[in-house]
């Protein structure tokens, strides 16, 4: 693996010295509007990286073959100490079975498999529960005082939605909880850690254990339900193991709710902030999904995707050797004043809208709809509500690189 040592590109002096900090994690688009004046492509030594934040850059870059998603989990681990690449290694191999870290033609199987299950039929037919869940969620919320709009409505609703979609009960939805936020630590960090790798190995053997008893039920009795499809489905007499019934399930758990979680926070942030969007939306709910889309664009859950090159490439004028890891920052293309005017402006009304918040290429998000829908439905049910929110205080953040999400975010009711 190379770097700027070598006289390729220069390495911003400022760049590490900000990168990853806590005030970093709060607000990364101070540090994203000065790489993309200064340094649209650069290295980072904290994340051993390229980091491509140029729109155009990041929509080319996702969709070139030169740049690898099945190699990412094994360039990841490297950074692990030998003793725990042995000891997690079944937790490595569950995270590289999943579809999101397969290259084609393996990416177009497991894919092709699975959307059969993942229709478009079945996440419109949720439409009606996804709205009796907000309005279940939002009628408990505490008439007087302050309260966690992430306990409250941001984390349950797109739990709820994901374990209602595979059948999973509802009592296990803390087990669910615990499984993902463990897989997302080791994949969204910015580098991976022996901690993360253990806590991670410990989550994948419980989930895998209750996947399997879950499936083998539904193969004894099928219900309506995704888990059911998925153990069912097969295309040309092709069918997942149950290694990639695991992998898939857990994949699902976390950018079922993970993401969208982070995707309905990050937008209640932006129409607190601003009254003109909220009053907008209050007034015509048909405004929605220009809404969602804004927020995709304006501060999107998912804020990179990484590559591994797999030949020597030239990324707006910088040289990229074979190895070198590369993050296409999803979170500063969405603030390109190359692409967009006015970007640090959240305004469903632009002219120039568009986004690469689901990612682009053959890896675009297979749950992108499920998640329009739930951010559509809770951005609309809270901006006509009776009772309008208001911030009660800062939000708090955690430190994953990937997923940018708040984790307690106080608000009050008028």
């Amino acid at each position: 693996m190379s770097g700027p040592f070598d006289g390729r590109s220069p390495q911003p002096p400022w760049l590490d010295e900000e990168f990853l900090t806590p005030e970093f994690c709060v607000n990364p688009y101070r540090l994203y509007g000065r790489l993309l004046d200064d340094a649209p492509v650069a290295w980072s030594d904290k994340a051993r990286a390229w980091l491509v934040c140029g729109f155009d850059d990041v929509v080319a870059g996702l969709s070139d073959v030169r740049l690898s998603s099945g190699r990412r989990i094994p360039a990841l681990a490297s950074a692990l100490s030998p003793e725990a690449r042995e000891r997690d290694a079944r937790a490595l191999d569950c995270m590289a079975r999943m579809m999101a870290f397969r290259d084609q033609p393996s990416h177009t199987r497991l894919r092709k498999i699975v959307s059969r299950a993942f229709t478009a039929r079945r996440v419109a037919d949720l439409e009606h529960q996804v709205q009796e869940l907000v309005d279940t969620l939002v009628g408990r919320f505490p008439r007087d005082g302050a309260f966690d709009l992430v306990a409250a409505l941001t984390f349950p609703l797109p739990a709820l939605v994901i374990c209602r979609l595979l059948g999973i009960p509802e009592e296990r939805l803390t087990d669910v909880r615990r499984w993902s936020d463990a897989v997302v630590a080791l994949l969204s960090s910015a580098v991976m850690t022996d901690d993360h790798a253990d806590q991670a190995r410990v989550a994948v053997e419980e989930a895998d254990a209750y996947i399997r008893s879950l499936v083998d039920a539904r193969r004894a009795e099928p219900q309506d339900d995704l888990l059911t499809a998925i153990a069912r489905t097969g295309v040309d007499g092709d069918s997942l193991s149950p290694d990639e019934i695991t992998a898939m399930v857990i994949l699902l758990f976390f950018a079922g709710f993970e993401t969208t979680e982070g995707l309905i926070g990050n937008g209640v942030l932006a129409l607190l902030a601003d009254d003109g969007p909220r009053q907008s939306l209050a007034a015509d709910p048909e405004l929605a999904p220009a809404v969602v889309e804004e927020v995709l664009r304006f501060d999107t859950s998912v804020h990179r995707q990484s590559r591994i090159a797999v030949t020597p490439l030239t990324i707006s004028g910088v040289d990229i050797e074979a190895g070198d890891p590369v993050l296409f920052m999803i979170g500063a293309a969405g603030r390109d004043p190359r692409r967009f005017q006015r970007p640090d402006r959240f305004d469903p009304h632009r002219p120039d809208a568009g986004n690469v918040g689901f990612g682009h290429g053959i890896h675009f998000c297979l749950g992108a709809p499920l998640a329009r829908l739930e951010t559509r439905i809770a951005l609309a049910t809270l901006a006509k509500g009776r009772y309008p929110l208001h911030s009660a205080g800062q939000p708090t953040y955690g430190t994953l690189l990937a997923v940018r999400k708040p984790s307690a975010l106080p608000v009050t009711l008028a």
